[in-house]
């Protein structure tokens, strides 16, 4: 089964909305020929940078038509940054939205979206040969250096939206709201479910609580995702209660709060799934199904493995590495090394801590390269933050490890302040609510945290003045 075979071509039904245009299945197929047509002469990649629109699900159906790897690309990076990718993927073609023309680079041809981008489509070149790629290049969002190039095959693609999408009853009649960015597995995966199925995708450009809102009851969308903050902005809304055809909602990135849960069931109505997944996974490993979400304890996992997917605990090097295995695993990284990456007996590493329960459901703890060795206790900062968070003048906060003469490292918390408070308040704080070990030794404040293009903390720029000449971090 391949992505094509699953988005077969229809006449009839809206295939996406919402960004001004409105597409049925028969414009969205025909125009894909013209893409693929204008491809065939296109040697290398071809990058997609804009906000959601129709000309990227043109651009993908095409690049699959004529065997081209397709390089979304995330339109909050720098200029330098966009020429890295380009350079690192070898795109030479990038169809860009008008306020991103100018920060691409001389070296690659752009198409902007438009007038030229039309006058493209109805070109005729020469077709070259080309050797087969990937589907997809999804660049990681480089927290800890320069972004790698995850490859996304057709075969891997194609099983992870039949296996995560018969978890969510969506069929023809299905409108789903789709906020996520596409240069985000998520956003692209979770749009492709809705037209595999032959749904109506509904994009957001620009996605705000008042939007997202005027969408789901201006299109009467039966599903949407959304991370928990962003659920909590539109249930606090008055018309809120007015949403009637919303029947799943799937988040994640976070846990969501028993009170949220009983708030977001109560005015939504809707059934409530959360998923947990990397890039490397096609953007799922586990679900937490709408019924786990009535069991309290089980709120705070990010649930069982998809079937078809294990999910193990790498227990013997003590790291507590979350390792998962299966059909929606990616092959590797784009022109560098993945040896470690896997085990040597197949399983992939996350990088991310955690634990799983009697009844097989995950528990995240940490990003194991943000972990903290106190005195040979493990010191996972979200579970830090989480309790500095809880305090009323605390804005944004992350913590850190910095060198310790006496515990090998200690915990930092870099605090951004809302009101006034001291350091020493903080820690107190903390201690109040967990084992001292875990608790920040040190306290400093800033008045903002460095974070990438995605909206990740970049906890790299924060240790480094701590452990310049101490390590390579």
């Amino acid at each position: 089964m391949t992505v094509l075979d699953l988005v077969s071509r229809r006449d009839s039904g809206v295939a996406i909305t919402g960004d001004g245009r409105t597409l049925t299945y028969g414009e969205l197929w025909r125009r894909s020929d013209l893409v693929a047509s204008a491809l065939s002469s296109v040697r290398g990649r071809v990058g997609y940078v804009d906000r959601n629109g129709t000309e990227f699900w043109e651009l993908f159906l095409g690049a699959l038509k004529a065997g081209v790897t397709l390089v979304p690309l995330n339109f909050r990076l720098s200029a330098e940054e966009l020429a890295w990718i380009c350079a690192d993927a070898g795109i030479s073609l990038v169809v860009a939205g008008d306020p991103f023309v100018g920060a691409l680079p001389p070296s690659v041809r752009v198409v902007p979206i438009g007038r030229d981008y039309e006058d493209w489509l109805s070109s005729s070149p020469a077709a070259v040969s080309r050797d087969p790629g990937p589907v997809l290049l999804m660049y990681s969002s480089g927290t800890t250096g320069r972004p790698k190039g995850v490859r996304i095959e057709d075969g891997q693609l194609a099983w992870t939206v039949g296996a995560f999408g018969s978890q969510f009853s969506v069929d023809s009649a299905t409108v789903s709201l789709v906020p996520t960015p596409y240069h985000h597995i998520a956003g692209a995966g979770w749009s492709l479910i809705t037209l595999a199925a032959g749904g109506t995708i509904v994009q957001n450009r620009e996605p705000t609580p008042s939007s997202m809102l005027a969408q789901l009851l201006s299109f009467r969308a039966t599903h949407a995702a959304m991370v928990p903050a962003l659920i909590d902005a539109i249930v606090s809304a008055p018309s809120a209660s007015d949403v009637t055809a919303l029947r799943h909602v799937v988040y994640g990135g976070a846990p969501i709060s028993p009170a949220l849960m009983k708030r977001a069931t109560d005015v939504l109505g809707a059934r409530f799934h959360q998923s947990y997944g990397l890039t490397e996974t096609t953007g799922v490993a586990t679900i937490l199904s709408p019924e786990d979400h009535f069991v309290e304890s089980r709120l705070l996992s990010v649930g069982r493995p998809l079937p078809g997917l294990s999910v193990s605990i790498d227990s013997a090097s003590g790291s507590g590495e979350i390792l998962v295995r299966g059909p929606s695993l990616t092959s590797g990284y784009w022109a560098r090394g993945s040896d470690d990456l896997f085990t040597p007996d197949g399983w992939l590493r996350t990088g991310d801590a955690g634990v799983i329960d009697d009844d097989g459901y995950l528990y995240l703890r940490d990003r194991i390269k943000d972990m903290i060795i106190s005195g040979g206790e493990n010191v996972y900062p979200a579970e830090v933050e989480k309790a500095l968070f809880d305090h009323p003048a605390v804005l944004d906060v992350a913590v850190i490890g910095i060198p310790s003469d006496r515990w090998g490292e200690t915990p930092l918390a870099v605090v951004v302040a809302r009101s006034s408070v001291d350091g020493a308040e903080l820690i107190a704080w903390c201690r109040e609510r967990m084992a001292h070990f875990k608790c920040p030794t040190g306290v400093v404040f800033v008045d903002a945290l460095p974070r990438n293009a995605s909206g990740k903390v970049l906890k790299r720029v924060l240790r480094e003045p701590h452990w310049k000449g101490n390590r390579d971090d």
